[in-house]
């Protein structure tokens, strides 16, 4: 684990802090539609998944969608918290005979084996900033088979006086959190040109930005066959 990687699991390794997250979570609903978009994209372009690889999971959210859409393919959750975990093996029960657990930070990813069909992750990678984010790409990339799946939904920041307006019409449409599960960002949120960039310095150029709502985005790459 990398210190600053040390420094954005930290808040999630307090079990109080992650359960209110996961209990006050006002994003989840929304984010069951592109979760389900990147299955199906996936779906629809490969032959075989085996193995899903879930890098800082949470819940498992991203994992059960993956999982239901591919009933032959096995998952590993991963993420740095316990407390997570624990809340992931209710969330994933009904997938329990095809999922392993793994405490892995996203920072240090030598544990995820090497030929995993489709590596996801979800709202996890802006806490690295843009260089950490260009260290993850290349980390994620490197565990992929080939004609492998690299999908990122994430929040991304925007350039000048549209950072501040996305921010301001997003609050006119997503209910207000029951109870605030504030974290600190140490950098500003990578933007869309550098999650672009990062597939790029990763060798993966079959990209697409498929979804977005507001700051929220859904990257997929596929690696070459």
């Amino acid at each position: 684990m990398t210190e600053q990687g040390a420094r954005a699991a930290a808040p999630w390794r307090d079990p109080e802090f992650a359960r209110r997250w996961a209990s006050n979570d006002t994003l989840a609903d929304m984010l069951a539609l592109p979760r389900s978009i990147a299955a199906a994209t996936v779906a629809l372009n490969a032959d075989d998944v085996r193995l899903v690889v879930d890098i800082a999971s949470g819940p498992g959210d991203f994992l059960a969608v993956m999982l239901a859409k591919f009933p032959n393919a096995r998952g590993l959750w991963t993420d740095a918290s316990g407390t997570m975990r624990e809340l992931a093996r209710e969330r994933l029960a009904p997938h329990a005979d095809r999922i392993d657990f793994a405490l892995v930070d996203m920072t240090d990813l030598r544990a995820v084996p090497g030929d995993a069909d489709v590596i996801t992750t979800s709202r996890a990678s802006h806490h690295l900033g843009r260089d950490g984010l260009f260290a993850f790409y290349a980390q994620a990339a490197a565990h992929l088979a080939p004609g492998g799946w690299l999908i990122n939904l994430d929040h991304v920041g925007s350039h000048g006086a549209w950072d501040a307006r996305v921010r301001a019409v997003r609050d006119l449409f997503r209910p207000p959190p029951r109870q605030q599960t504030c974290h600190r960002h140490e950098h500003p949120l990578p933007s869309v040109e550098d999650h672009f960039g990062a597939f790029a310095a990763a060798r993966i150029t079959d990209t697409e930005m498929i979804w977005r709502a507001f700051s929220t985005c859904l990257f997929m790459g596929r690696a070459c066959e």
